[in-house]
């Protein structure tokens, strides 16, 4: 029964490890992802990486802190966007529907482009542990930022982000 439970362990370690491997975390590069936002419009992230910064916010229709979230992020989009920084919102598809996702966006009034990921498939390559997740990557793609809520932006900071 132990060398069992021991070949148990060790291949469920095999099997996890690649997940934890390709997982994006600070100072690893955006992992690429395309298609159409709720309103239709093509987006391709990889169009952005290398070229300019990138907000990512992973959100849900039922999570209050994502509500709270958008007003913040809409400003920085505001002084951003037109300076180069991409601003993209990604419903992680789960309990959810597009339905519910398309009225949070137009009731919270969102101003950035935002993705119904109903398969799940971006939470999990981005090895997600709740919503709001908030990830910032330079303009080479390299994350710089990962938590829970948005940060406040300073010049400096943007500076950072836009730097070669």
């Amino acid at each position: 029964m132990g060398k069992l439970l021991l070949k148990n362990i060790l291949l469920l370690t095999l099997l996890l490890l690649p997940c934890s491997l390709t997982a994006a975390q600070l100072g690893q590069q955006l992992i690429p992802f395309k298609g159409s936002d709720l309103n239709g419009q093509p987006f391709d992230l990889q169009q952005s990486i290398g070229s300019k910064p990138v907000m990512l916010i992973f959100w849900a229709s039922w999570c209050p802190t994502c509500k709270t979230e958008v007003p913040k992020i809409n400003q920085l989009a505001e002084k951003f966007r037109s300076r180069g920084m991409e601003f993209v919102a990604v419903n992680v598809g789960f309990n959810d529907s597009i339905e519910r996702a398309s009225a949070f966006v137009q009731k919270t009034g969102m101003t950035y482009p935002a993705f119904f990921d109903g398969s799940g498939t971006l939470a999990e390559k981005y090895k997600l542990q709740g919503v709001p997740t908030v990830i910032i990557a330079d303009k080479h793609g390299i994350i710089r930022f990962r938590n829970f809520t948005a940060p406040d932006i300073s010049e400096a900071n943007f500076a950072q982000l836009m730097a070669d």
